[in-house]
């Protein structure tokens, strides 16, 4: 727990960072530009994510993870003082953030369960993934209405980003001092971290390719809620900001609360159990024809069963390539790159879907697209009958 805690603390400023894009649209009418380019800011930012994903394992090899981490945080260092000085530098100052951003946090997203993988045991990866990912989420969640307070406050978006900033090169700090405390660890023999196409092959032929492609089609679901969710809210006559603080305050909670005893549990038949709670709270909003409670009542079972669904996934991946004598960073690796091409793929698809035939059109597609995640788990023997092994430190 002493090394845990301070990689968590790590996690959730770089997520405060990375959450910073909320703020971007605030911060380019301030600087005197339309609220728009955002959406081309974050463009830039998605492209370098996308680069940064495919080379991290490369440059960590040459580097090591936690020092490749530091250099992340500080590229995210970076990218906070380019938006916070973009009403002196102008528009190359924000594309400059959104390039540096997205390579910052592809970066640490990456490679931030590999460390924690490569040092613990099988049964205790769940919890320690499930305590990372609730502290991405709390940085993530926290944000924007921290930016919010701080710009207020100050009067000014830009002193939200300087704020981060400093968030960041805590981080950076916090990933350089681990360095010698993690290398006393009993860790696993680590084998090569960069992504080649033969590693991506061998993960994508064997077993491990069903924990990938499911995550990759959850993680559209909850681009699609994300994204068009104050389309939804306004052709209910309700509140966007029900669903994003009702979906954050109960995924936070429930992986810090439930995370040291999850590893417990049967793996594929909880990842059953959580693809079940998915479409209920799915249905539930394509029901909804305007009521309150029955919005947060949704956004609960949602946010419960989607949740808990990464770091289950993750967790079922990686120990199955363990148990096949897979790269366990390479299925890392796939099993993140598989959840950014649903994240920033599906949108575009539910866009054109929105376009044509509207917003309830789009919920029953993910709809659709859970219950074929709830299909193949409940009839690949192999899953429903999957569960944590204890296994070598």
């Amino acid at each position: 727990m002493h090394i845990l805690l301070p990689y968590l603390l790590a996690a959730m400023s770089l997520a405060l960072a990375y959450g910073a894009s909320f703020l971007l649209a605030d911060a380019l009418v301030a600087a005197g530009y339309a609220a728009s380019r955002a959406g081309t800011v974050i463009g830039v930012g998605i492209v370098a994510t996308l680069v940064g994903s495919v080379f991290a394992g490369r440059w960590a090899e040459r580097m090591g993870i936690l020092p490749l981490i530091a250099c992340a945080a500080g590229a995210m260092a970076m990218a906070m003082a380019c938006f916070a000085l973009m009403g002196a530098g102008g528009l190359p100052m924000a594309y400059a953030g959104g390039l540096l951003l997205g390579l910052g946090w592809a970066v640490f997203y990456m490679l931030a369960p590999i460390l924690l993988i490569h040092c613990l045991k099988p049964n205790a990866r769940l919890e320690a993934l499930t305590l990372l990912s609730g502290s991405q989420m709390l940085g993530m969640g926290l944000a924007a209405p921290l930016g919010h307070f701080l710009a207020r406050q100050s009067g000014r978006v830009s002193a939200a980003f300087a704020a981060y900033a400093a968030c960041c090169v805590i981080a950076a700090g916090f990933a350089w001092l681990l360095r010698r405390s993690l290398a006393r660890q009993p860790q696993l023999p680590l084998k090569t971290v960069a992504l080649s196409l033969s590693a991506v092959a061998c993960v994508l032929r064997a077993k491990t390719v069903l924990p990938v492609a499911l995550m990759g089609i959850a993680a559209c679901t909850f681009a699609g809620l994300s994204t068009f969710q104050s389309l939804y809210a306004q052709s209910r006559g309700l509140s966007a900001d029900t669903f994003f603080l009702t979906f954050t305050i109960t995924t936070v909670l429930l992986r810090f609360t439930v995370a040291s005893w999850i590893g417990k549990l049967p793996l594929g038949r909880l990842a059953l159990a959580l693809f079940a709670i998915t479409l209920g709270g799915i249905l539930l909003l394509a029901v909804n024809a305007g009521s309150a409670p029955l919005y947060v009542a949704a956004t609960i079972l949602f946010a419960t069963g989607y949740g808990l669904t990464y770091s289950t996934l993750n967790a079922m991946a990686v120990n199955l390539a363990d148990g096949l004598g897979i790269s366990i960073p390479a299925a890392s690796q796939v099993f993140t790159l598989g959840y950014f091409a649903g994240a920033f793929g599906f949108p575009y698809v539910a866009g054109s879907l929105i376009a044509a035939s509207g917003i309830d059109a789009a919920l029953w597609m993910m709809l659709g697209l859970v219950g074929c995640n709830l299909a193949v788990a409940a009839v690949t023997p192999a899953f429903r009958s999957y569960r944590l092994t204890r296994g070598r430190p």
